[in-house]
């Protein structure tokens, strides 16, 4: 097989919030082409810290803060942190609309009231119990804002929470100052939940798989996106070929060139048989190992 190098969002791609965690089909199919001589690149809008638990992970490198922070083969090739005062004026500027935020650093993600009930709530994987929650957030490096600020840590992104799309976030970008864009990562209505991404709009997941073709030598012809929302579209049109989750936004769907299975119906591991990384017979013994697990889990 011709080396492919492979670049996959997290939250809603391999991150499932019904499950609490990545589903073993996805984990399994990057097992099985990694060992066929892909490589592997988690690119996410998580910061440093927010991705501490996929440190270890089974693949080559990281691109984090939407293209802010790259890593290939554990070194730091690119790395390009919110100026302090921007910081500042963006949060004083949410506190102003009632947005809760998050400030993604390398050290953890500080949040505001408001914004730490929201992710609260995401991480919790289904769990009530609020020490589960919190226990839960804390493996994700998430805080509240009072453990530490802009002050002793570099900030990547900012992400802005709220119940619903309108009208606050319409007027929030209107407000931002250039080069800073607002892209919509989430919307679930029916558990009014939104998150609202401020980057550099010079600086995004499609410059950041540039950093990496040019580590590698890598050629654009080698590269496959999958993804599931709109801050995923940059990387869409930075890749030879682009894969939507069946749990994708409308938007990016349309961006995408094919649409694999949802996150919890195999969506990954379907995407990497489409796109020859794994074996017919590799995939088919996966899904009978599944099938096995969890039958014994019954």
């Amino acid at each position: 097989m011709n080396r492919k190098y492979i670049f996959l969002d997290i939250d809603g791609t391999l991150y499932s919030v019904a499950q609490g965690g990545i589903p073993a089909s996805a984990e399994q199919a990057i097992f099985a082409a990694r060992h066929n001589g892909h490589k592997i690149f988690l690119c996410t809008g998580r910061s440093l810290a927010e991705i501490v638990s996929y440190l270890d992970y089974k693949c080559d490198g990281f691109i984090m803060g939407a293209g802010a922070m790259v890593y290939a083969e554990r070194k730091r090739i690119f790395d390009h942190p919110i100026p302090e005062e921007d910081v500042t004026r963006f949060r004083q500027l949410l506190d102003s609309m009632g947005l809760g935020y998050s400030l993604e650093g390398s050290a953890g993600a500080y949040c505001s009231p408001a914004g730490y009930e929201k992710l609260l709530w995401y991480f919790s994987g289904g769990a009530k119990d609020r020490s589960v929650q919190i226990a839960n957030a804390e493996k994700n490096c998430t805080y509240p804002v009072s453990y530490g600020d802009e002050e002793s840590d570099h900030i990547y992104k900012i992400c802005a929470f709220g119940d619903s799309w309108e009208p606050k976030y319409p007027e929030l970008e209107k407000r931002l100052q250039e080069p800073y864009i607002l892209t919509q990562s989430m919307n679930l209505p029916d558990d009014h939940f939104c998150i609202g991404e401020i980057t550099n709009g010079q600086i995004n997941k499609g410059t950041g798989i540039g950093h990496v073709l040019s580590y590698y030598g890598g050629s654009v012809e080698d590269t496959i996106g999958i993804g599931d929302s709109s801050n995923d579209i940059p990387m869409f049109k930075a890749v030879h070929h682009a894969i939507a989750m069946g749990n994708a936004t409308p938007v990016t769907k349309e961006a995408a060139d094919w649409v694999t299975a949802d996150i919890g119906s195999h969506g990954i591991l379907i995407a990497f048989l489409h796109e020859n990384l794994i074996t017919v017979q590799q995939y088919d013994e996966l899904l009978e190992a599944l099938a096995r697990q969890e039958g014994s889990q019954r």
